[in-house]
Protein backbone atom coordinates (compact mmCIF):
# COMPACT_ATOMS: atom_id res chain seq x y z
CA UNK A 1 0.00 0.00 0.00
CA UNK A 2 1.52 3.26 -1.45
CA UNK A 3 0.32 6.59 0.88
CA UNK A 4 0.35 10.18 -0.41
CA UNK A 5 -0.33 13.28 1.59
CA UNK A 6 -2.42 15.88 -0.82
CA UNK A 7 -2.83 19.86 0.71
CA UNK A 8 -5.23 21.46 -1.15
CA UNK A 9 -6.02 24.83 -0.08
CA UNK A 10 -8.92 26.94 -1.20
CA UNK A 11 -10.25 30.44 -0.44
CA UNK A 12 -12.42 29.39 2.40
CA UNK A 13 -10.62 26.89 3.84
CA UNK A 14 -7.56 24.16 3.78
CA UNK A 15 -7.28 20.57 3.84
CA UNK A 16 -4.88 17.64 4.08
CA UNK A 17 -6.27 14.21 2.44
CA UNK A 18 -4.62 10.65 2.95
CA UNK A 19 -4.65 8.98 -0.87
CA UNK A 20 -3.97 5.67 -0.17
CA UNK A 21 -3.39 3.34 -4.01
CA UNK A 22 -2.98 -0.12 -3.27
CA UNK A 23 -2.56 -1.20 -6.96
CA UNK A 24 -5.82 -1.33 -8.09
CA UNK A 25 -8.09 1.86 -6.58
CA UNK A 26 -7.74 4.89 -4.15
CA UNK A 27 -8.90 5.59 -1.12
CA UNK A 28 -9.13 8.52 0.74
CA UNK A 29 -8.58 9.64 4.09
CA UNK A 30 -9.28 13.72 5.68
CA UNK A 31 -6.61 13.89 8.11
CA UNK A 32 -6.75 18.02 8.94
CA UNK A 33 -8.91 20.69 7.68
CA UNK A 34 -8.85 24.22 8.56
CA UNK A 35 -10.11 27.95 7.92
CA UNK A 36 -8.61 29.79 5.50
CA UNK A 37 -9.87 33.32 4.69
CA UNK A 38 -8.24 36.79 3.50
CA UNK A 39 -7.02 38.53 6.83
CA UNK A 40 -7.46 42.51 6.87
CA UNK A 41 -5.48 44.77 8.25
CA UNK A 42 -3.86 48.74 7.83
CA UNK A 43 -7.02 48.87 4.89
CA UNK A 44 -5.95 45.62 2.98
CA UNK A 45 -6.27 41.92 2.61
CA UNK A 46 -3.91 39.53 3.26
CA UNK A 47 -3.39 35.66 3.49
CA UNK A 48 -1.78 34.46 6.45
CA UNK A 49 1.13 32.28 5.57
CA UNK A 50 2.72 31.75 8.81
CA UNK A 51 -0.55 30.68 10.00
CA UNK A 52 -0.91 28.15 6.43
CA UNK A 53 2.34 27.02 7.15
CA UNK A 54 1.56 25.83 10.66
CA UNK A 55 -1.28 24.20 9.58
CA UNK A 56 0.55 22.34 6.88
CA UNK A 57 3.36 21.46 9.57
CA UNK A 58 0.30 20.39 12.06
CA UNK A 59 -1.03 18.32 9.48
CA UNK A 60 2.04 16.59 8.54
CA UNK A 61 2.61 15.22 12.14
CA UNK A 62 -0.91 14.25 12.56
CA UNK A 63 -0.75 12.26 9.12
CA UNK A 64 2.65 10.60 10.13
CA UNK A 65 0.96 9.51 13.75
CA UNK A 66 -1.91 7.92 12.02
CA UNK A 67 -0.94 6.00 8.83
CA UNK A 68 1.73 3.41 10.62
CA UNK A 69 3.54 2.92 7.04
CA UNK A 70 6.40 5.31 5.06
CA UNK A 71 4.40 8.41 3.15
CA UNK A 72 5.22 8.54 -0.16
CA UNK A 73 4.79 11.81 -0.82
CA UNK A 74 3.59 15.37 -0.31
CA UNK A 75 1.77 17.98 -2.75
CA UNK A 76 0.15 21.10 -2.42
CA UNK A 77 -2.10 22.70 -4.80
CA UNK A 78 -4.10 26.62 -4.17
CA UNK A 79 -6.37 29.43 -6.29
CA UNK A 80 -4.52 31.53 -8.44
CA UNK A 81 -2.47 34.35 -9.09
CA UNK A 82 -1.14 35.20 -5.20
CA UNK A 83 2.13 35.00 -4.48
CA UNK A 84 4.89 35.69 -1.92
CA UNK A 85 8.32 37.37 -1.66
CA UNK A 86 11.05 36.06 -0.34
CA UNK A 87 14.37 37.80 0.56
CA UNK A 88 18.08 36.37 0.79
CA UNK A 89 17.64 35.13 4.12
CA UNK A 90 14.81 32.73 3.01
CA UNK A 91 11.87 34.90 4.71
CA UNK A 92 8.81 36.26 3.82
CA UNK A 93 9.27 40.20 3.38
CA UNK A 94 5.31 40.92 4.02
CA UNK A 95 2.32 38.49 4.09
CA UNK A 96 0.90 38.14 0.50
CA UNK A 97 -1.50 40.13 -0.86
CA UNK A 98 -5.25 38.54 -1.69
CA UNK A 99 -6.35 38.97 -5.05
CA UNK A 100 -9.62 40.50 -3.20
CA UNK A 101 -7.68 43.17 -2.26
CA UNK A 102 -9.00 45.95 -4.58
CA UNK A 103 -5.70 47.94 -4.75
CA UNK A 104 -4.49 46.67 -8.03
CA UNK A 105 -7.59 47.92 -9.65
CA UNK A 106 -5.80 50.99 -11.24
CA UNK A 107 -2.90 49.14 -12.76
CA UNK A 108 -5.14 47.46 -15.22
CA UNK A 109 -5.72 50.87 -17.17
CA UNK A 110 -2.01 52.04 -16.64
CA UNK A 111 -0.91 48.71 -18.15
CA UNK A 112 -3.32 49.93 -21.24
CA UNK A 113 -1.32 52.68 -21.98
CA UNK A 114 1.51 50.29 -22.83
CA UNK A 115 -0.22 47.77 -24.35
CA UNK A 116 -3.50 47.08 -25.40
CA UNK A 117 -5.70 44.68 -23.38
CA UNK A 118 -6.44 42.19 -26.26
CA UNK A 119 -2.52 42.38 -27.04
CA UNK A 120 -1.80 41.49 -23.74
CA UNK A 121 -4.25 38.67 -24.18
CA UNK A 122 -2.80 37.34 -26.88
CA UNK A 123 0.40 37.25 -25.64
CA UNK A 124 -0.37 35.66 -22.26
CA UNK A 125 -3.59 33.90 -23.34
CA UNK A 126 -4.90 35.02 -19.81
CA UNK A 127 -7.78 37.00 -19.15
CA UNK A 128 -6.99 40.61 -18.46
CA UNK A 129 -8.34 41.00 -14.79
CA UNK A 130 -7.18 43.38 -12.03
CA UNK A 131 -6.68 39.97 -9.51
CA UNK A 132 -3.77 38.72 -11.82
CA UNK A 133 -0.50 38.49 -10.76
CA UNK A 134 0.78 41.10 -13.08
CA UNK A 135 -0.98 43.77 -11.64
CA UNK A 136 -0.33 42.92 -8.12
CA UNK A 137 3.21 43.10 -9.22
CA UNK A 138 2.78 46.42 -10.51
CA UNK A 139 1.03 47.62 -7.47
CA UNK A 140 3.71 46.53 -5.30
CA UNK A 141 6.43 48.50 -7.25
CA UNK A 142 4.32 51.44 -7.11
CA UNK A 143 3.07 51.52 -3.55
CA UNK A 144 6.03 49.07 -1.93
CA UNK A 145 9.01 49.05 -3.71
CA UNK A 146 10.90 48.25 -0.69
CA UNK A 147 9.51 44.91 -0.98
CA UNK A 148 10.57 43.98 -4.30
CA UNK A 149 14.03 45.89 -3.54
CA UNK A 150 14.46 42.62 -0.64
CA UNK A 151 13.33 40.29 -3.46
CA UNK A 152 15.27 37.18 -4.48
CA UNK A 153 12.65 35.17 -5.14
CA UNK A 154 8.78 35.53 -6.04
CA UNK A 155 7.14 31.72 -5.77
CA UNK A 156 3.18 31.31 -6.45
CA UNK A 157 1.14 30.40 -3.58
CA UNK A 158 1.46 26.63 -3.49
CA UNK A 159 5.25 27.05 -4.08
CA UNK A 160 5.73 29.52 -1.42
CA UNK A 161 4.21 26.84 0.87
CA UNK A 162 6.67 24.19 -0.46
CA UNK A 163 9.00 26.55 -0.13
CA UNK A 164 8.45 26.81 3.67
CA UNK A 165 9.25 22.79 3.56
CA UNK A 166 12.21 22.65 1.67
CA UNK A 167 13.97 26.03 1.28
CA UNK A 168 13.68 24.94 -2.76
CA UNK A 169 12.48 27.69 -5.06
CA UNK A 170 10.64 26.90 -7.53
CA UNK A 171 7.45 27.76 -9.94
CA UNK A 172 4.75 25.51 -11.22
CA UNK A 173 3.84 25.46 -14.77
CA UNK A 174 -0.32 25.26 -14.31
CA UNK A 175 -0.36 28.10 -11.59
CA UNK A 176 2.05 30.26 -13.01
CA UNK A 177 -0.32 30.08 -16.19
CA UNK A 178 -2.75 31.75 -14.13
CA UNK A 179 -0.28 34.86 -13.24
CA UNK A 180 -0.77 36.74 -17.04
CA UNK A 181 3.14 36.37 -17.34
CA UNK A 182 4.04 33.57 -18.55
CA UNK A 183 4.95 33.31 -22.23
CA UNK A 184 3.87 30.45 -24.78
CA UNK A 185 7.25 28.64 -24.44
CA UNK A 186 5.93 28.34 -20.57
CA UNK A 187 8.45 30.16 -19.22
CA UNK A 188 8.47 33.76 -17.45
CA UNK A 189 7.50 36.28 -20.52
CA UNK A 190 10.66 38.36 -20.70
CA UNK A 191 9.24 40.74 -22.54
CA UNK A 192 6.20 41.79 -20.39
CA UNK A 193 8.72 41.91 -17.65
CA UNK A 194 10.24 44.76 -19.42
CA UNK A 195 7.40 46.78 -20.68
CA UNK A 196 5.35 46.67 -17.22
CA UNK A 197 8.46 46.87 -14.51
CA UNK A 198 11.53 49.20 -13.69
CA UNK A 199 13.11 45.97 -12.63
CA UNK A 200 12.18 42.68 -13.92
CA UNK A 201 10.63 41.20 -10.27
CA UNK A 202 12.93 37.79 -9.45
CA UNK A 203 10.25 35.11 -10.49
CA UNK A 204 11.73 31.61 -9.53
CA UNK A 205 11.99 29.30 -12.76
CA UNK A 206 8.96 27.34 -14.18
CA UNK A 207 9.14 23.43 -13.88
CA UNK A 208 6.66 21.50 -15.06
CA UNK A 209 4.69 19.16 -12.29
CA UNK A 210 4.75 15.02 -11.88
CA UNK A 211 8.29 15.62 -9.86
CA UNK A 212 10.39 15.50 -6.59
CA UNK A 213 11.74 18.46 -6.02
CA UNK A 214 13.55 17.98 -2.01
CA UNK A 215 12.49 16.67 1.02
CA UNK A 216 10.84 18.12 4.02
CA UNK A 217 13.38 20.26 6.29
CA UNK A 218 14.71 18.71 8.75
CA UNK A 219 14.28 21.91 10.74
CA UNK A 220 10.58 21.09 10.64
CA UNK A 221 11.36 17.94 13.63
CA UNK A 222 9.56 15.60 10.89
CA UNK A 223 10.24 12.90 8.77
CA UNK A 224 12.55 12.96 5.71
CA UNK A 225 9.02 12.94 3.05
CA UNK A 226 9.63 13.47 -0.46
CA UNK A 227 7.79 17.17 -1.64
CA UNK A 228 6.35 16.65 -5.28
CA UNK A 229 5.80 19.42 -7.76
CA UNK A 230 2.16 18.54 -8.45
CA UNK A 231 0.01 21.17 -10.58
CA UNK A 232 -0.22 24.25 -8.29
CA UNK A 233 -3.46 25.34 -9.08
CA UNK A 234 -6.48 23.46 -7.65
CA UNK A 235 -8.41 23.85 -10.88
CA UNK A 236 -5.71 21.59 -12.97
CA UNK A 237 -5.68 19.11 -9.90
CA UNK A 238 -9.45 18.71 -10.69
CA UNK A 239 -9.39 18.13 -14.04
CA UNK A 240 -6.95 15.34 -14.15
CA UNK A 241 -9.15 13.82 -11.76
CA UNK A 242 -12.21 13.86 -13.45
CA UNK A 243 -13.32 10.54 -15.20
CA UNK A 244 -13.63 12.19 -18.93
CA UNK A 245 -13.78 9.88 -21.82
CA UNK A 246 -14.95 12.60 -24.05
CA UNK A 247 -13.07 14.60 -26.37
CA UNK A 248 -15.28 17.20 -25.86
CA UNK A 249 -16.63 17.18 -22.72
CA UNK A 250 -17.05 20.14 -20.44
CA UNK A 251 -15.40 20.15 -17.62
CA UNK A 252 -16.27 22.57 -14.31
CA UNK A 253 -14.67 22.56 -10.95
CA UNK A 254 -17.05 24.45 -8.19
CA UNK A 255 -16.70 25.84 -5.31
CA UNK A 256 -15.83 29.48 -4.24
CA UNK A 257 -15.29 30.20 -7.52
CA UNK A 258 -16.38 27.75 -10.36
CA UNK A 259 -14.59 26.93 -13.48
CA UNK A 260 -16.23 26.03 -16.86
CA UNK A 261 -13.64 24.95 -19.78
CA UNK A 262 -12.66 22.39 -21.95
CA UNK A 263 -9.42 20.69 -22.67
CA UNK A 264 -7.74 22.36 -25.72
CA UNK A 265 -3.89 21.80 -27.24
CA UNK A 266 -3.14 25.33 -28.13
CA UNK A 267 -4.38 28.20 -26.62
CA UNK A 268 -7.26 29.59 -28.28
CA UNK A 269 -6.52 33.60 -28.26
CA UNK A 270 -9.35 35.07 -30.90
CA UNK A 271 -11.47 38.24 -30.47
CA UNK A 272 -14.19 35.93 -29.48
CA UNK A 273 -12.62 34.83 -26.83
CA UNK A 274 -11.36 37.99 -25.86
CA UNK A 275 -14.63 39.75 -25.39
CA UNK A 276 -16.41 37.11 -23.90
CA UNK A 277 -13.69 37.21 -21.12
CA UNK A 278 -12.42 33.70 -21.32
CA UNK A 279 -8.81 32.55 -20.52
CA UNK A 280 -5.86 29.83 -20.96
CA UNK A 281 -4.50 28.32 -18.45
CA UNK A 282 -1.97 24.63 -18.21
CA UNK A 283 -3.12 21.59 -17.99
CA UNK A 284 -1.22 19.05 -15.94
CA UNK A 285 0.02 17.42 -19.49
CA UNK A 286 1.11 21.12 -20.80
CA UNK A 287 -1.90 21.71 -22.77
CA UNK A 288 -4.62 24.11 -21.76
CA UNK A 289 -7.77 24.82 -20.15
CA UNK A 290 -10.23 26.93 -22.33
CA UNK A 291 -12.08 28.32 -19.71
CA UNK A 292 -14.50 30.84 -17.81
CA UNK A 293 -13.54 31.88 -14.28
CA UNK A 294 -17.10 32.63 -12.79
CA UNK A 295 -18.46 33.58 -9.13
CA UNK A 296 -19.19 29.63 -7.11
CA UNK A 297 -20.65 29.77 -4.08
CA UNK A 298 -19.50 32.91 -2.60
CA UNK A 299 -22.50 34.84 -2.97
CA UNK A 300 -24.03 32.26 -0.44
CA UNK A 301 -21.02 31.71 1.64
CA UNK A 302 -21.28 35.74 2.19
CA UNK A 303 -24.78 35.72 2.87
CA UNK A 304 -24.31 32.71 5.82
CA UNK A 305 -22.20 35.21 7.80
CA UNK A 306 -25.10 38.19 7.22
CA UNK A 307 -28.14 35.58 8.21
CA UNK A 308 -25.11 34.11 11.16
CA UNK A 309 -25.20 37.92 12.69
CA UNK A 310 -28.83 37.99 12.38
CA UNK A 311 -29.56 34.91 14.34
CA UNK A 312 -30.60 33.45 11.32
CA UNK A 313 -28.06 30.48 10.61
CA UNK A 314 -29.39 28.06 8.54
CA UNK A 315 -27.96 24.24 8.01
CA UNK A 316 -26.99 22.69 4.97
CA UNK A 317 -30.56 20.42 5.18
CA UNK A 318 -32.36 23.13 6.14
CA UNK A 319 -30.80 24.97 3.28
CA UNK A 320 -31.39 22.20 0.63
CA UNK A 321 -35.15 21.61 1.77
CA UNK A 322 -35.97 25.26 1.15
CA UNK A 323 -35.06 25.54 -2.10
CA UNK A 324 -36.88 22.22 -3.18
CA UNK A 325 -39.63 23.97 -1.51
CA UNK A 326 -39.51 27.49 -3.07
CA UNK A 327 -41.42 28.36 -6.51
CA UNK A 328 -39.57 28.93 -9.29
CA UNK A 329 -37.57 32.35 -9.00
CA UNK A 330 -38.01 35.13 -11.18
CA UNK A 331 -35.06 37.50 -9.30
CA UNK A 332 -32.52 36.52 -11.08
CA UNK A 333 -28.81 37.72 -10.34
CA UNK A 334 -25.77 37.98 -12.55
CA UNK A 335 -23.58 36.31 -9.65
CA UNK A 336 -20.51 38.18 -11.44
CA UNK A 337 -21.50 41.57 -11.19
CA UNK A 338 -19.04 43.75 -9.67
CA UNK A 339 -21.46 44.26 -6.99
CA UNK A 340 -20.95 41.00 -4.88
CA UNK A 341 -16.93 40.45 -5.65
CA UNK A 342 -16.20 41.98 -2.14
CA UNK A 343 -18.80 43.90 -0.27
CA UNK A 344 -19.68 44.72 3.55
CA UNK A 345 -22.76 42.87 3.35
CA UNK A 346 -23.92 40.76 0.36
CA UNK A 347 -27.64 41.06 1.88
CA UNK A 348 -27.37 44.58 0.79
CA UNK A 349 -25.62 44.39 -2.52
CA UNK A 350 -28.24 41.44 -3.83
CA UNK A 351 -31.00 44.58 -2.66
CA UNK A 352 -29.10 47.06 -4.73
CA UNK A 353 -28.14 44.69 -7.61
CA UNK A 354 -32.15 44.21 -8.03
CA UNK A 355 -33.26 48.09 -7.30
CA UNK A 356 -30.17 48.53 -10.58
CA UNK A 357 -32.32 46.39 -12.53
CA UNK A 358 -35.89 46.75 -11.39
CA UNK A 359 -36.27 43.35 -9.89
CA UNK A 360 -38.30 42.85 -7.04
CA UNK A 361 -35.16 41.52 -4.05
CA UNK A 362 -36.22 38.53 -2.51
CA UNK A 363 -38.04 39.21 0.73
CA UNK A 364 -37.23 35.97 3.03
CA UNK A 365 -34.19 33.23 3.11
CA UNK A 366 -36.08 30.92 0.83
CA UNK A 367 -36.38 33.14 -2.04
CA UNK A 368 -33.03 34.17 -1.67
CA UNK A 369 -31.70 30.55 -1.69
CA UNK A 370 -33.55 29.61 -4.99
CA UNK A 371 -32.87 32.88 -6.56
CA UNK A 372 -29.24 32.21 -6.15
CA UNK A 373 -28.89 28.67 -7.22
CA UNK A 374 -31.09 29.44 -10.30
CA UNK A 375 -28.86 32.18 -11.69
CA UNK A 376 -26.33 30.09 -10.60
CA UNK A 377 -26.96 27.37 -13.01
CA UNK A 378 -28.28 29.78 -15.90
CA UNK A 379 -25.45 32.30 -16.20
CA UNK A 380 -23.18 28.69 -16.16
CA UNK A 381 -25.40 27.51 -18.99
CA UNK A 382 -24.76 30.81 -20.96
CA UNK A 383 -21.14 30.59 -20.67
CA UNK A 384 -21.03 27.27 -21.75
CA UNK A 385 -23.28 28.21 -24.87
CA UNK A 386 -20.69 31.11 -25.64
CA UNK A 387 -17.46 28.50 -24.83
CA UNK A 388 -19.29 26.14 -27.34
CA UNK A 389 -19.77 29.29 -30.23
CA UNK A 390 -16.31 30.00 -29.88
CA UNK A 391 -14.50 26.32 -30.02
CA UNK A 392 -17.24 25.33 -32.34
CA UNK A 393 -17.53 22.24 -30.43
CA UNK A 394 -20.84 21.03 -29.19
CA UNK A 395 -20.66 18.88 -25.75
CA UNK A 396 -23.22 16.14 -24.69
CA UNK A 397 -21.71 15.89 -21.44
CA UNK A 398 -20.38 18.60 -18.46
CA UNK A 399 -18.23 16.51 -15.91
CA UNK A 400 -18.55 18.63 -12.37
CA UNK A 401 -16.08 18.15 -9.69
CA UNK A 402 -15.12 19.75 -6.76
CA UNK A 403 -17.49 20.90 -3.45
CA UNK A 404 -20.21 21.88 -5.89
CA UNK A 405 -20.55 18.31 -7.19
CA UNK A 406 -22.15 17.48 -3.73
CA UNK A 407 -25.22 19.99 -4.42
CA UNK A 408 -27.81 18.23 -6.13
CA UNK A 409 -30.11 20.72 -6.71
CA UNK A 410 -27.41 22.94 -8.70
CA UNK A 411 -26.58 19.46 -10.61
CA UNK A 412 -29.99 19.25 -11.30
CA UNK A 413 -30.64 23.12 -12.05
CA UNK A 414 -27.30 23.01 -14.49
CA UNK A 415 -28.52 19.97 -16.44
CA UNK A 416 -31.85 21.70 -16.68
CA UNK A 417 -30.59 25.03 -17.81
CA UNK A 418 -28.30 23.60 -20.48
CA UNK A 419 -30.27 20.11 -21.57
CA UNK A 420 -27.03 18.54 -21.16
CA UNK A 421 -26.35 15.26 -19.48
CA UNK A 422 -24.47 16.31 -16.30
CA UNK A 423 -22.17 13.51 -13.94
CA UNK A 424 -21.18 14.86 -10.60
CA UNK A 425 -18.20 13.46 -9.10
CA UNK A 426 -15.29 13.13 -7.82
CA UNK A 427 -15.83 15.55 -4.95
CA UNK A 428 -12.44 16.29 -3.54
CA UNK A 429 -11.09 15.76 -7.56
CA UNK A 430 -8.59 18.61 -6.29
CA UNK A 431 -7.13 16.44 -4.23
CA UNK A 432 -7.99 13.37 -5.83
CA UNK A 433 -5.96 15.45 -8.97
CA UNK A 434 -2.97 16.04 -6.33
CA UNK A 435 -2.35 12.89 -5.39
CA UNK A 436 -2.48 11.07 -8.86
CA UNK A 437 0.76 13.80 -9.91
CA UNK A 438 2.52 12.09 -7.06
CA UNK A 439 2.18 8.56 -7.74
CA UNK A 440 3.19 9.33 -11.09
CA UNK A 441 5.87 11.21 -9.69
CA UNK A 442 6.92 8.23 -7.31
CA UNK A 443 6.25 5.60 -10.10
CA UNK A 444 3.24 4.02 -9.05
CA UNK A 445 1.35 4.74 -12.05
CA UNK A 446 2.42 5.61 -15.72
CA UNK A 447 0.22 8.19 -17.56
CA UNK A 448 -2.10 10.61 -17.07
CA UNK A 449 -5.13 8.68 -18.90
CA UNK A 450 -3.98 5.66 -16.30
CA UNK A 451 -4.91 8.25 -13.41
CA UNK A 452 -8.19 8.95 -14.80
CA UNK A 453 -8.98 5.58 -15.56
CA UNK A 454 -8.06 4.93 -11.88
CA UNK A 455 -10.30 7.61 -10.71
CA UNK A 456 -13.26 6.10 -12.44
CA UNK A 457 -12.67 2.49 -10.86
CA UNK A 458 -11.87 3.90 -7.49
CA UNK A 459 -15.33 6.75 -6.95
CA UNK A 460 -18.59 6.52 -7.71
CA UNK A 461 -20.56 9.45 -9.58
CA UNK A 462 -23.81 10.73 -9.98
CA UNK A 463 -25.97 11.45 -13.01
CA UNK A 464 -28.24 14.24 -13.76
CA UNK A 465 -30.53 14.32 -17.06
CA UNK A 466 -32.23 17.16 -18.33
CA UNK A 467 -35.87 18.30 -16.79
CA UNK A 468 -38.71 21.07 -17.36
CA UNK A 469 -36.22 22.31 -20.56
CA UNK A 470 -38.47 24.96 -21.86
CA UNK A 471 -39.50 26.62 -18.18
CA UNK A 472 -35.67 26.84 -18.07
CA UNK A 473 -34.71 27.80 -21.27
CA UNK A 474 -37.50 30.96 -20.95
CA UNK A 475 -35.59 31.69 -17.91
CA UNK A 476 -32.10 32.08 -19.35
CA UNK A 477 -33.82 34.54 -21.84
CA UNK A 478 -35.08 36.30 -19.55
CA UNK A 479 -31.50 36.60 -17.61
CA UNK A 480 -29.58 37.88 -20.07
CA UNK A 481 -32.27 40.42 -21.29
CA UNK A 482 -31.85 41.58 -17.33
CA UNK A 483 -28.04 41.85 -17.96
CA UNK A 484 -28.59 44.03 -21.26
CA UNK A 485 -26.95 40.94 -23.35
Amino acid sequence: MTHVLAFDLGASNGRLTAISFDGEKIKLKEIHRFRNQPVYKDGHYYWDHHFLEKEIIKGIKLATNTIDQPIGGIGIDTWGVDFGIVDDAGLLVSNPFSYRDPHTEPFVDKAQKQLSAFDLFKKTGNEVSSINTLFQLMAIESKWPELLEQAKSILMMPNLLQYALTGIAVNEYTIASTSQLLGKKKEWNKELLQIFFQKPPPLANVHMPHQIIGNVSTKHQLPKIPVILTPGHDTACALSALPIQQDDAIFMSVGTWTLIGMEVENPVITEAAFHNGFTNEGTSEGNYRFQKNATGFWILQQLRKDWQNNGQALNYEQENAMIKTAKKSHTYIDPDDSLFFNPSSMTVAIEQYCKRTKQTPPTNQQEMLRCIIESMALKYAKTIANLEEITRKKAEVIHIGGGGSQNEILCQFLANATGKRVIAGPVEASSIGNGLSQLRAIGEIASFKEGRDLVARSFCKKEYMPQDEKDWMESKDTLIQRMGE
